[in-house]
């Protein structure tokens, strides 16, 4: 895979000064083989491997196929790469050698397993949720906790992001993405119980309104605008039932 000429990092814009710099940012090459892809596609891919295995990746530049193709096309690499840890790490497993290259190889399997709609999907969240060696570490959960809602488990999952919602405001600040994005799953999960936590839902709303009105002038408010649209989008979507 060629070296690119122009990056874009998760807010969907082009490098310049003002490009996000946080730890979760990637520079996401700008061609016809991530275009159309999600931006946590390519960082989950492409963070498990060194700027030089990059440049040896079976992947075209200038691919044509279609979104599918491309994801199950990432997910073959991945899976390869994880069996090569594996047997390189022997006679220990791969997952006690280096357990930060396991979970990220796993969150890149998994990350194409739900762009794909795999049921799998989720099995692999719960098992790198049981699996983590740092228990106090609840970032699957988030990711888990999402899963549920979209399923329609409203309760549990609303009951699960509460609890990282709050591990994440005390790391990273309540106007964090990463705080703002455990917010929208809360709403969607309470408002989705029905009338009687209509009212709860809609202060949540506000609430959220509030910190994404104030993130402008914070260390988060490069994000200010994409967290905006999404946060309208969102709930936009559940005032019309959906």
């Amino acid at each position: 895979m060629a070296t690119p000429t122009s990056v874009r990092y998760s807010d969907g814009k082009p490098q310049t000064d003002k490009s996000p710099n946080f730890s979760w940012e990637y520079p996401l090459p700008e061609n016809r083989f991530w275009s159309g892809l999600p931006f946590v596609v390519g960082r989950n891919f492409l963070s498990n491997f060194s700027a030089e295995e990059i440049e040896h990746l079976p992947i075209d530049p200038n691919s044509t196929l279609g979104k599918d193709k491309k994801l199950e096309l990432l997910l073959d690499l991945l899976k390869r790469r994880l069996a090569e840890k594996d047997l390189a790490a022997a006679p220990e497993t791969y997952y006690d050698f280096d357990f930060a290259g396991w979970d990220k190889l796993w969150l890149g399997i998994f990350t194409m397993q739900d762009e794909l709609g795999y049921p799998e999907a989720e099995q692999t969240t719960r098992m790198m949720c049981d699996r983590r060696k740092n228990k106090s570490n609840l970032s699957h959960f988030h990711t888990l906790a999402g899963i549920l809602v979209a399923k329609g488990e409203y309760v549990e999952g609303e009951e699960m992001e509460r609890k990282v919602k709050y591990w994440l405001e005390e790391r990273l600040g309540k106007d964090s993405p990463q705080a703002l994005g455990a917010s929208r799953i809360i709403i969607k999960a309470v408002w989705k119980q029905g009338l009687e936590r209509r009212r709860e839902a809609e202060e949540l709303v506000d609430d959220t309104r509030q910190i994404i009105r104030q993130m402008g002038n914070g260390q988060f408010g490069v994000y200010q605008q994409m967290e905006r649209d999404m946060f309208e989008n969102l709930v936009e979507g559940l005032q019309k039932g959906e």
